[in-house]
């Protein structure tokens, strides 16, 4: 298993004047409450930023900018099929507000819509060319979509644009890992470990490579590093109880088992079975004789 990170700034924005059907009296009284849950955001009172951007909205259900601080605040919930709404509806009503085709392409990637998010994240780059994040995402979305080989240039390029941007060094380790290079997938999950020690997808994603070429040792200590970056990382837990497993150390393997019970139990009962799996099997075979 293989996890791709990518970027997610929070930036709203203020409003002066947006054409509307509403008296002037309720448009300045939306725009208030807009600029208010700004300031709201900017003080972590992400709630009652929310909550004023609802009201924002109930005023005036054509005020674009506010459709889209409302779905950028979802967004950073990691409640995407709320921000798709809200930045769907954004398009429609301004297609001006050109960093929602971004936000959008970001969010049906986190909602496994790659079809669309790549569409989008195509259109995000026509208005913004060489924005790295959009490149970056657009190479997870083809990735994800199957489509490896085309993941790998908007991958590069925005590494060109940006080499020290680690989350593109992870994110085009996986993509050479799935079109077969190897080595070229170790050389730039090492470099985004490198260039970020804290970013433990990328230790967990140079651990699942090392295990698979079977180089258990540096697999091993990938994953260490992963969970000393994120302590709950489940996937983690998991592999390297695996690996305890087969390497003959069951009570390392149950340490993790123990650990991961907490964190995702369902996975933790799978893993109970492999630590098991020979005792298990015995008692079956006991009970056909």
């Amino acid at each position: 298993m293989f996890i791709v990170a990518a970027l997610l700034g929070v930036v709203l924005f203020w409003t002066n004047a947006e054409a509307a059907q509403v008296p002037a009296e309720t448009a300045d009284e939306a725009r208030a409450l807009n600029n208010k849950a700004v300031d709201c955001v900017e003080d972590h009172h992400y709630d009652e930023a929310l909550e004023l951007l609802k009201k924002a909205i109930v005023l005036r259900p054509d005020f674009a900018m506010a459709h889209y601080n409302l779905g950028r605040i979802y967004q950073m919930r990691e409640e995407f099929d709320l921000a798709i709404e809200e930045l769907e509806q954004t398009l429609r009503l301004n297609p001006g507000i050109t960093d929602a085709f971004y936000n959008l392409g970001f969010s049906y990637n986190r909602s496994q819509r790659y079809s669309e998010a790549i569409e989008c994240l195509k259109r995000a780059l026509q208005v913004r060319p060489g924005r790295v994040e959009s490149l970056n995402e657009l190479g997870f979305a083809y990735s994800q979509a199957g489509r490896n080989q085309e993941a790998l240039e908007p991958l590069k390029e925005a590494i060109r644009i940006q080499p020290d941007f680690s989350d593109a060094y992870n994110n085009l380790g996986v993509a050479y890992f799935k079109v077969g290079r190897e080595s070229e997938a170790i050389e730039f999950l090492q470099r985004a470990t490198d260039l970020t020690p804290g970013m433990a997808v990328a230790h967990f994603n140079l651990g699942c490579i090392l295990q698979i070429k079977r180089r258990t040792r540096q697999a091993i200590a990938s994953y260490k590093r992963a969970l000393l970056c994120k302590p709950d990382f489940a996937e983690a837990h998991h592999n390297l109880a695996v690996i305890y497993v087969e390497r003959g150390k069951r009570s390392l393997a149950l340490d993790h088992y123990t650990l991961l019970k907490a964190i995702d139990y369902e996975m933790a009962r799978k893993l109970f079975q492999v630590i098991y799996q020979d005792k298990i099997l015995k008692i079956q075979n006991q009970g056909r004789e």
